[in-house]
């Protein structure tokens, strides 16, 4: 038996068993875990898509790197920290910094605000009742892309995961010294890899984006730190904002180019 399919009866196994299918007491054998990678991968996407919905309230400190393509084709790095306090279903905040400078992000179930503090502008528009319409809202009418904004559409309408053609196992890897189950997947305009945390909390620990879309090929890499019971009862969703800040509207996005 290869290295591959130990792997995947291993990974089918624990699936199997996490989603209810097989009980602990029930003995698994090679006919009920001989499935395909690809079934095998969306299931372990679909139960971590789960348990992140059934979070009551998290935040994510994460390390992020993208490539910014020059008009000359050369691929430069940029590097990108994100902090996410999310308090669902209508609390987020979400502090962005580089080089470029520091955004933050403010939605309370009613209005969504960003904030640059050191220019002190802000722009806020009326906001949909969750997290995740609010973020779909903002990606579709005004082009504003959140960090790591797949956290709160996995596991709901707004989903991609009916958009994957391929999925392989690739197999058990460590991120930051934790244990995990790593995948890649194929769509229309990307590639993409994830590595899920291994055990009772299958949560997304580091994620690998390709686009297709340029002949460079540009990535997104995010390393993530979770914390599933932090204490946000001094944390504000609601901007408020100073004598010397300036307030101006949204653009809206030219969705027919």
């Amino acid at each position: 038996m290869n290295k591959q399919y130990s792997v995947r009866l291993l990974l089918s196994a624990g699936l199997l068993l996490s989603s209810g299918m097989l009980s602990a007491n029930e003995q698994i054998s090679k006919s009920d875990v001989d499935v395909d990678d690809k079934t095998i991968a969306i299931s372990a996407l679909t139960n971590m898509s789960e348990y992140l919905r059934s979070l009551d309230k998290f935040s994510v400190d994460a390390q992020i790197n993208t490539d910014d393509v020059l008009p000359n084709g050369q691929k430069i790095q940029i590097n990108k920290t994100a902090i996410i306090k999310s308090d669902p279903p209508s609390g987020l905040w979400v502090k962005t910094s580089s080089m470029f400078g520091e955004r933050e992000f403010f939605y309370n179930g009613k209005l969504f605000t960003v904030y640059t503090p050191e220019s002190g502008y802000y722009a806020s528009f009326k906001a949909p009742e969750t997290v995740a319409k609010t973020i779909n809202k903002a990606e579709q009418e005004f082009n504003i892309e959140l960090p790591l904004a797949d956290l709160f559409h996995w596991g709901t309408d707004t989903d991609s995961t009916a958009d994957i053609d391929e999925a392989l196992i690739i197999g058990v890897d460590k991120v930051n010294g934790i244990a995990c189950n790593k995948f890649a997947f194929r769509q229309q305009e990307i590639d993409w890899q994830i590595c899920i945390q291994r055990g009772e909390t299958p949560l997304p620990l580091k994620l690998v984006i390709t686009s297709k879309l340029e002949e460079s090929q540009p990535q997104y890499m995010a390393l993530l730190k979770w914390n599933t019971a932090p204490d946000l009862d001094k944390q504000s969703y609601t901007f408020t904002a100073a004598s010397t800040d300036h307030k101006i509207n949204f653009l809206k996005a030219d969705n027919n180019k």
